[in-house]
Order: C-alpha cells, then structure tokens, then sequence
C-alpha cells in the first residue's frame, strides 16, 4: 500500500510540474524513472539485503541509467512539447482535467500493476537460483547489446551527421528495433523468474512489450524514420521487432 501511495504522489507532483512548465509530454520521460524509485524504496523497507536482491536492485539501476540518457538528452535537446500532447492541448475541452485522468492516473495505475514483480524480487527470499543466474546471464548480454547497439547509431551519427538515411548495419541488419527486442527481453526473464510466486507478474512483461510495440516505443520511432530515403526498402527487407536474417 505505501507504494501506491508514492506513486500517487509522484504523479501529483508530475502533473503540478507540467502545469508549470506547459509540458505534459515529461510523463513519458519520467515512466521508466519510477521503477527505479519503488525498487530503492522496497529494497530498503523490506531490508532484504541478500545477494540476489542487491544485484537485482542495480541491474534495474544499470537498465534505468542507460535507458534515462538516451531518453532526457533527446527531451532536452527538442525542447517542446511532444506532438501527440500538444494536439490533445488544442484538441481536449477541459485539457488539464483530462489529461490529469485520461493521462496522469491512467499510466499511474498501470505503474502499479506491471511494478508486481518488483514488490516480489524485494520481498521474497526464496527464489529458483538457476533461473536466477539464468536472468543475469541474459540481463549482461542484454546491456552488452544495448550499448553495443547505441555505439554504432552514435557512430554513425558521427560520421555522417544530420543524413536523411536509416541506420541499417550490424543489429539493425536484423531487426528495425533491437533496443526495443532486447529491452523486451529483459522484462521477460525477470517476469519468468518471478512467475514461480505468481504467474500475475507475466502482466509486467505484457505491458511493457505492448506499449513498447504500439504505443510510445516502435511507432514513434518509425514515424520518424519512413521519411528517409532508405526507408521503404528497409522496412520490406527487415523484421519490426523480432530479430531475423535480411529477406532477399
């Protein structure tokens, strides 16, 4: 229950601040912050400072890091309001009352019901240690992946500056969106290791993967990217999500 309520209060402040600054759009950059939040929280209430908990609470660390960088300096970088708030800023009624249920609440409660697996990881001891250094071992190559995945669209970035070209070498030869697979993945295994407790925390893995498919993660992306020029014949050639060979 004291996670609800810092949830709760979270958003108020979020909602309070987008007010403020006539941006509603940081709640999206502010999601994947909270995870972070309730795992410290939990983590230290619980005390329950055995090994598998303290890696566990600095692989999400480690996972949140990388992902809020990537995420703030592109936020900061834009400085405005994404599209999809600003169109509701014009197009809603009552804006602030709308947004403050229809956005703010709703993607509250959906925080407190994907959070499940955190509540267990924090509060349980025993745990399948196989399937446990099983989700260590994939959660390392994941971070070896994502960062390796990262480097490359930097460097190429680097090297070619503002081109109107996607990026299609190395693991993106096999999948439009890596980051989000392995991103996906991720969840997988830490919902599969707590799936002995309660098969309720698949809904954790669920989620994430479908917003990530259809809400704020591969659609945004792609819309930004199906005016470049090699776009069409990426798209034809490589998966959206799954990673697999070139079709010829």
């Amino acid at each position: 229950m004291e996670v609800f309520f810092i949830i709760f209060f979270l958003y108020l402040i979020l909602f309070w601040i987008s007010i403020k600054i006539k941006d509603n759009s940081i709640v999206d950059v502010f999601w994947w912050t909270w995870f972070v939040i309730i795992s410290i929280f939990l983590y230290f209430l619980n005390k329950n400072f055995w090994l598998i908990q303290s890696l566990s609470l600095l692989l999400i660390i480690f996972w949140w890091l990388r992902l809020s960088y990537y995420i703030w300096k592109r936020k900061l970088k834009e400085k405005k309001e994404d599209p999809r708030y600003a169109n509701w800023r014009i197009e809603w009624k009552y804006f602030y009352t709308r947004s403050f249920f229809q956005v703010y609440m709703l993607q509250m409660v959906l925080m407190f019901i994907i959070s499940f697996p955190i509540y267990s990881i924090f509060s349980q001891n025993e745990i399948n240690i196989y399937l446990f250094i099983l989700w260590i071992s994939i959660s390392i190559i994941w971070l070896i992946f994502e960062v390796a995945s990262d480097f490359q669209v930097k460097k190429f970035i680097e090297k070619n500056g503002k081109t109107n070209k996607v990026f299609t070498w190395w693991l993106y030869k096999y999948s439009r969106n890596p980051n989000y697979f392995w991103e996906s993945t991720f969840w997988l295994w830490l919902s599969i290791i707590w799936s002995s407790i309660s098969l309720f925390s698949f809904v954790w893995y669920i989620t994430i993967t479908l917003l990530l498919l259809f809400v704020s993660g591969v659609p945004l992306k792609e819309k930004r990217q199906e005016k470049k020029e090699n776009w069409l014949e990426y798209k034809q050639k490589t998966n959206m999500f799954l990673p697999w060979f070139p079709k010829n």
